[in-house]
């Protein structure tokens, strides 16, 4: 949801005595609901449970675990952003470059999409694995870490899957709402 425009105030004329003039107020950063908060936090920790409960029981994939702490991470590492005070748009005027933060969550981003992924990886490539703790071989995974991953990867994918959705209407959009230049195709 974009924030609207910080453009010149706007002056009211009442009748011919009352003049008002109204000004915008400063664009604000868009806030998370109460809900999403407390669903990324529940979540957040139930990571950090099973990550820590299960740590050494699934030697099929003993990355599963891992993958689980890692997406607990993920929150924590985003909190500087939201708390810093560079992040304030009092704090810093509107005309000066924002490059390390725009870089920083670049960064962040490509690291999310890369543990995604992997993790991904790590727990779709030993799909149905053995449950019983007392195979032969000793490779097994807990059923309830196993099945907690299970999810959490699927949903993981299934957020990208709406964040690629969303990209390509974006740039559906722009394409098609672009003024075309016709001296462009004159010349062709």
């Amino acid at each position: 949801m974009a924030a609207p425009s910080t453009g010149p105030p706007v002056t009211v004329t009442v009748g011919t005595v009352w003049k008002l003039q109204l000004n915008p107020p400063p664009p604000r950063p868009p806030r998370l609901s109460v809900g999403a908060v407390i669903t990324c936090t529940v979540l957040t920790v139930a990571r950090v449970i099973f990550g820590v409960v299960y740590f050494n029981d699934c030697p099929q994939q003993p990355n599963i675990p891992n993958y689980l702490l890692g997406l607990a991470l993920i929150p924590l590492l985003m909190i500087p952003f939201v708390t810093l005070p560079c992040e304030s748009y009092a704090a810093q005027p509107r005309e000066h470059p924002r490059g390390f933060k725009a870089c920083m969550g670049g960064l962040m981003g490509l690291l999310i999409f890369i543990w995604c992924l992997s993790g991904g990886v790590w727990v779709f490539s030993v799909y149905q694995p053995n449950y019983d703790p007392s195979a032969a071989d000793g490779l097994y995974c807990n059923k309830n870490l196993y099945t907690f991953a299970f999810w959490n990867a699927v949903l993981e994918t299934f957020g990208f899957g709406v964040l690629l959705a969303k990209f390509c209407k974006g740039m559906l959009c722009y394409v098609n709402m672009s003024p075309v230049n016709t001296d462009f195709y004159r010349n062709v």
